[in-house]
């Protein structure tokens, strides 16, 4: 019987089918088995367009609104909706429309229906309230129920991270696997390898699993709130009823998150930044924020946000260069004032690895192999944490992008 899998995150979506054991990675994306987990509808042809079509669509400059890093909500307390012509969507109504078109890449691959799959999930949706944990995880599985899928199985990110890894090994290890993407990270200390990998129930093998609300989005959100939206008008002063103010961040709370941009198209805020341009004495400024939301620019500002932080993986330095806006603008970005921003975040990913070794009952010493999967674990300052707890040679970068939806398919044996 086929099973899919399906390894919907954060930042990027991965696929693939297990066949009574076999396992086949399918391609989403037009040149990679990856693709961006992002969906675009447009005001012109009343379409959705999802991954790789969607930011086609972007690129051609089509009218209409595009979703990113939605998993992102699937944990918050917020009832999620979006009117989208006269049709009203729920978060879970958005990512049902992703998933379809998942289903049907890999039901066209296959040649057949596919009823059963195997998604993915964080250890904590979030890590504060095990209600909202919960409720994300439903608000998924009723997702994958409106794609069409039949029935829907789960399995943890970091656990099908180590499953694998184990497919490359021969004698037995306890290896921690640290999966960081673009929304949270993710622990898991786990046996593998030896007599262990012709076990179907694993969960005896499974020592920790632990984590925290906190990835690469975090650190492009304080790219944005401590380099960018400076340009875009925050701390400009204007004038109201003869006293002279300061915008303040209120404004750009939203903003600086990929995830609840779209706030940012609701005429309130769009007729306050209008006020404030009006008011302000700095026009040009402020006038780039309502730019950005009316001319459709936010993937193009988002890309160069995101390139950014992956220049500084290899680079000392780093220019954000903004020359989408009718009065353009540049920022220099060293990897050392990157570092300073997100201090914060890395102490927490940090203090969650001490948090997870102290659960499993294990000291570092004991862990044979670190396994780094997702793409935040490219990011220096996080890379050095696993540098300063383990020794360098335990330390194994994989696919950051494939590991996870490959180790799913392979667990997709269990059901």
């Amino acid at each position: 019987m086929l099973t899919a899998s399906i390894d919907f995150g954060t930042t990027n979506s991965v696929v693939g089918i297990n066949n009574n054991g076999k396992v086949e990675m399918v391609r989403l994306g037009r040149d990679t088995l990856e693709t961006k987990s992002v969906l675009f509808y447009s005001f012109e042809d009343k379409s959705f367009y999802v991954g790789d079509s969607a930011i086609e669509e972007l690129r051609l400059e089509s009218i209409g609104r595009y979703f990113v890093s939605l998993k992102s909500f699937l944990g918050s307390a917020e009832n999620i909706e979006t009117t989208l012509g006269t049709t009203t969507y729920s978060i879970s109504d958005l990512i049902s429309i992703i998933l379809r078109n998942y289903k049907g890449v890999l039901e066209r691959h296959a040649g057949e229906s596919i009823d059963r799959v195997i998604l993915g999930r964080p250890v904590h949706f979030n890590d504060k309230d095990k209600f909202l944990d919960r409720q994300a995880q439903e608000r998924l599985y009723s997702s994958a129920i409106q794609a069409g899928f039949k029935e829907v199985y789960f399995e943890y990110e970091p656990i099908s991270a180590s499953l694998a890894y184990e497919q490359s090994i021969q004698k037995e290890e306890i290896i921690l696997v640290a999966d960081i993407g673009g929304g949270t990270t993710d622990y898991t200390i786990v046996r593998v390898g030896g007599k262990k990998k012709k076990n179907i129930d694993r969960r005896d093998d499974i020592l920790s699993t632990h984590g925290c609300y906190i990835g690469g989005n975090n650190f492009d959100s304080e790219i944005i709130r401590n380099f960018v939206i400076e340009h875009l008008g925050y701390g400009s002063h204007y004038k109201n009823m003869g006293k002279e103010m300061q915008i303040d961040y209120s404004l750009y709370s939203d903003f600086s998150h990929w995830h609840k941009f779209q706030k940012m198209y609701d005429y309130k805020v769009i007729n306050r930044i209008e006020k404030y341009i009006y008011m302000a004495y700095d026009k040009e400024k402020i006038s780039r924020l309502l730019e950005l939301i009316k001319n459709g620019l936010y993937f193009d500002f988002s890309e160069r946000v995101i390139k950014s932080k992956i220049d500084l993986s290899s680079r000392k330095s780093t220019i954000i260069n903004m020359d989408i806006f009718e009065n353009p603008f540049s920022q220099s970005l060293s990897r050392k004032e990157f570092d300073r921003v997100i201090l914060e975040d890395i102490n927490t990913i940090k203090s969650t690895l001490k948090e997870t070794l102290n659960l499993a009952g294990v000291k570092a010493n004991q862990i044979d192999k670190v396994f780094l999967t997702g793409g935040s674990t490219l990011v220096p300052a996080v890379r050095n944490i696993y540098e300063t707890f383990f020794d360098k040679d335990k330390l194994i970068q994989t696919d950051v992008f494939s590991s996870v939806g490959y180790g799913l398919a392979i667990g997709a044996s269990r059901i």
